[in-house]
């Protein structure tokens, strides 16, 4: 007898979302970073960069206030007067440097005098690791299976259709039944006693595992998407899902029990 058991990027609005290693499309590329934004500054003239920066940020005050900065120079050489023009304007619109990222050592230099906090560059994004899947041989049947058909197979087995009574499949692997499993089947045929069985209605004539056997039991009950699988010595069905309260609520109306 079987048994039965029930990375988030913030940015200005509209603005280019350009790496910090890249040249920037505008005098100032602004990108969200962990918990700042970078600032990346083009080849323009220093004035000229200052009076982009500042037009941003007057565009969206509210957006810039309270937020963290960290300027991304490249090898630009700065004065200890742009430098510190660059941190007022910052001040000004309520933004807290944190980093300051530049790669030529007289700009490193200025930075270590004035006490500001030198920024490393950040990780470079790695590629998703590709892993090989392990595929095993399947076979798809989309048919109904009436009395007297027989198939077996080396593989799993998905019979998109019912299997009436009298009816018989066997596959060394898994077998799925898009549809009601009345018949009977066999999975793990050639003894693997880890195969399972899954139907949308599983009211088989009998039901085989491995080396293990059950019949469904002669109960009333409501059809549901149920699997079948070998726990401590016996075949053991569970639902495939849970049912969802809709689904539990649309059954009396449907004449389901």
């Amino acid at each position: 007898m079987i048994k039965r058991r029930a990375e988030i990027a913030t940015s200005e609005p509209h603005a280019p979302l350009l790496g910090w290693e890249g040249m920037p499309r505008e005098p100032v590329a602004i990108k969200g970073m962990g918990d700042a934004l970078w600032f990346s500054f083009g080849p323009e003239p220093w004035p000229e960069a200052l009076r982009a920066l500042e037009a941003r940020l007057a565009a969206n005050p509210g957006f810039f206030a309270g937020g963290r900065a960290v300027l991304a120079l490249g090898d630009r050489i700065l004065e200890e007067a742009d430098l510190l023009a660059l941190l007022a304007l910052l001040n000004r619109f309520g933004l807290t440097l944190t980093g300051v990222l530049t790669d030529h050592p007289v700009t490193q230099a200025l930075v270590r005098r004035l006490g500001l906090p030198l920024q490393s560059p950040p990780a470079a994004e790695r590629a998703p690791e590709s892993r090989e899947l392990s595929l095993e041989p399947a076979w798809l049947v989309r048919r109904t299976l009436r009395a007297g058909h027989y198939l077996q197979v080396e593989g799993h087995l998905c019979v998109i259709g019912d299997i009436h009574p009298g009816a018989e499949v066997a596959a060394t692997g898994d077998i799925v039944v898009w549809g009601r499993l009345l018949g009977t089947a066999h999975a793990g045929c050639g003894g693997d006693e880890t195969a399972a069985v899954y139907a949308l209605e599983l009211r088989p004539v009998q039901l085989r595992i491995g080396r293990y056997i059950a019949r469904s039991p002669e109960e009333g009950r409501r059809p549901i998407p149920e699997q079948a699988m070998v726990q401590n010595g016996q075949i053991v069905v569970e639902p495939w899902r849970t049912l969802s309260r809709l689904e539990r609520w649309l059954g009396p109306l449907l004449g389901r029990p």
